[in-house]
């Protein structure tokens, strides 16, 4: 059995990162933030490893040497800099076929553009429900970009299925060079599909 190791980063003064790794190759299995502490952000993730159904998997003695260069990846990218990761970098582990052929199409989404839930649903021949079924669940936001996912008329919608995550998302996408109209709407020429 592969064990996972967690830990926590702090990315800015107000931002926490919490981390788990696989002890086999150090691939990402999930991430959370907090704006609050490093053990709400800890705590979150081992929610997410609950819902994964791996958190008997967790080995709290496993500390991996990339914890801090993986955390650091991640808040940048959390603040739409760095350089993504790529889907062999990340566990997929208990994922069913549609996280794993979505979250494959979502790669191909570059900073600076967009798509709508029905665009990536008719890319991967699923519907869009169900896209938002799994970015709301997305165990690695960030690392699979599901803010780049939003409503074909350009709202953002939610991230991270939270009312609170608007915000964030557009903050995300700003910093991504997504163009915005004044009314807080993508611009149609950022959105694929």
């Amino acid at each position: 059995m592969t064990g996972i190791g967690i830990s926590t980063v702090q990315v800015h003064s107000k931002k926490w990162l919490a981390l788990a790794l696989e002890q086999i190759g150090d691939k990402l299995v999930a991430c959370t933030s907090s704006q609050n502490s490093a053990q709400e952000a800890e705590n979150s993730l081992k929610g997410i490893l609950q819902r994964l159904k791996r958190l008997k998997e967790l080995d709290e003695s496993f500390k991996s040497s990339r914890m801090d260069e993986i955390g650091n990846r991640l808040g940048q990218l959390s603040y739409g800099i760095g350089h993504p990761f790529s889907l062999e970098e990340i566990s997929q582990k208990n994922w069913s076929p549609a996280r794993l052929a979505i979250s494959k199409q979502l790669l191909q989404v570059k900073k600076g553009n967009v798509i709508s839930y029905g665009g990536l649903a008719t890319l991967c021949r699923s519907s869009p429900r169900g896209v938002g079924s799994v970015m709301r669940s997305n165990p690695v936001p960030w690392a699979i970009p599901c803010h780049r996912v939003i409503h074909s008329n350009g709202t953002l919608g939610k991230l991270g299925g939270t009312t609170s995550g608007t915000k964030e998302k557009a903050r995300i996408l700003q910093a991504e060079g997504v163009p915005f109209n004044s009314n807080g709407t993508v611009q149609r020429k950022a959105i694929l599909k």
